[in-house]
């Protein structure tokens, strides 16, 4: 054979084994038939939710294998389960653009290949806060502050039970909303029913503030919802005539889609013309509600949270609809105390109490966080999955989208505890009482603004 030949048999030989060594070790090209579909179905900061898609006659091939790479490395195997299987990346990094792509795979070897998925992951929110504390009360017996509402950074206003010496016939005046203007906290007056609909005779303890907008937030005293506009109140609009359950928390879409919970099971819905009282199934405090809706579809998903504090008496998850209440599984929560429930947009859950827990799946038993210090936690609220806070005994917790962080030593105050928080923007604003020895105090509002 001469020279030439040869050449040309060795190149060939050199091709068939690169084109060999190529199939084997990174099968791409040649299997895109486009019946694997890979996309982004949620990402935080160190999370990536992918869905698995076949289309085609592969769609009813329930029991197809793949595995998914990221940059080239496999980080994900499973099977498919249904029209759409989600897989979760858990070991990302935040902000940064990751490649994915999936394999088909049938007896190990690849049969379809998707098309490049580029995922950039959110970035970490700031823990850098400047806080102020500000107290109302204390001078007259204990006083707290229950629950906040933020319109915005000049537009506050907080709820509770203040009591304020004076040369008034009592020797005291009680007061039950604050409100921050922009510059100064103003002390005012809710005057509720003794009994719904009769005289306006009291100036009860508020639990609970709903805001809508500027000038209109709800405001829940006793078994009443008080619409305030900053400067008047209109006629309170009860739960139920002529008596009802206390209302511990609301939340709602607009003031046409409102539920409300409280005292010993209590559960309401209000649909813009009057209120109609719901079976919650549990005669547990229910202590918070939250929900996530989707504009386009205008569906909510609703969650509440009851216990009786301190007690072995159980816990309940409640998922709630207009008409109908569903108890969800407790497996992973604790027997004795929930009382916070929050959730950016439905994918992840947060309910805190003692303790604080997390779900990626309501139909999973939930999972404990572990890295944050054990201590009681009173409410949860955020911005997004990267930006979390969650207050208690003494403490204030925040969720970057990667770590939580104690911001306890940033916040030079006395002995606190906090039972309620708001979060907007770059403000959070939490409210609650000082303690000493054991004993409540003043009214005290934390206001933390991110650097």
């Amino acid at each position: 054979m001469d020279k030439h030949n040869l050449l040309q048999r060795s190149l060939l030989l050199a091709t068939l084994a690169t084109l060999s060594f190529s199939c084997t070790s990174s099968p791409t090209g040649p299997h895109i038939t486009g019946n694997m579909q890979l996309t982004a179905d949620y990402v935080t900061c160190t999370e990536v939710w992918l869905k698995v898609a076949f289309s085609g006659q592969q769609t009813a091939n329930s029991g197809a294998q793949f595995r998914i790479t990221r940059d080239g490395d496999t980080v994900l195997t499973g099977t498919f389960s249904g029209t759409d299987t989600v897989m979760i990346d858990t070991a990302a990094q935040p902000e940064r653009t990751y490649r994915y792509k999936g394999y088909r795979l049938v007896n190990n070897e690849v049969s379809d290949t998707s098309l490049p998925l580029e995922i950039t992951t959110l970035d970490t929110t700031s823990n850098n806060f400047t806080w102020q504390t500000y107290t109302f009360g204390g001078t007259a017996g204990s006083s707290m502050l229950n629950d906040v509402a933020i319109i915005n950074d000049s537009d506050i206003w907080a709820v509770g039970d203040i009591a304020v010496k004076d040369s008034s016939v009592n020797g005291y005046s009680v007061y039950n909303l604050v409100g921050w203007n922009g510059g100064d906290w103003q002390l005012q007056q809710i005057f509720s029913y003794v009994f719904c609909g009769q005289s306006l005779e009291s100036v009860s303890a508020s639990w609970a503030v709903l805001p809508w907008s500027s000038g209109n937030i709800w405001i829940a005293t006793n078994s009443e919802i008080v619409p305030w506009n900053g400067t008047l109140q209109s006629e309170p609009i009860c739960t139920e005539s002529p008596t009802g359950f206390d209302i511990y928390r609301m939340w709602g879409v607009d003031p046409s889609h409102v539920f409300a919970v409280g005292r010993a099971g209590g559960l309401a819905v209000y649909d813009g013309y009057s209120w109609r009282i719901l079976s919650s199934g549990t005669n547990l405090d229910i202590h918070d509600v939250w929900g996530v809706s989707d504009s386009t579809s205008r569906e909510s998903q609703v969650l509440a949270v009851a216990s009786d504090q301190f007690t072995d008496n159980g816990v309940a998850v409640l998922q709630l609809s207009r008409t109908q209440t569903t108890m969800l599984r407790t497996a992973g929560l604790p027997a004795t105390s929930i009382v916070g429930v929050w959730s950016a947009n439905g994918r992840e859950w947060y309910v805190c109490g003692d303790g604080l827990y997390k779900s990626m799946d309501l139909n999973e038993p939930w999972e404990r966080i572990m890295n944050v210090p054990s201590v009681y936690l009173e409410a949860i609220r955020g911005t997004g999955p990267n930006d979390i806070f969650a207050v208690g005994s003494g403490i204030v917790l925040h969720f970057n989208g990667s770590r939580w962080f104690n911001c306890r030593n940033q916040i030079s105050a006395p002995s606190l505890q906090l039972y309620g928080v708001a979060v907007k923007g770059n403000t959070i604003v939490a409210v609650g009482q000082t303690v000493s020895g054991g004993i409540g105090g003043a009214g005290l509002v934390l206001v933390g603004k991110r650097n």
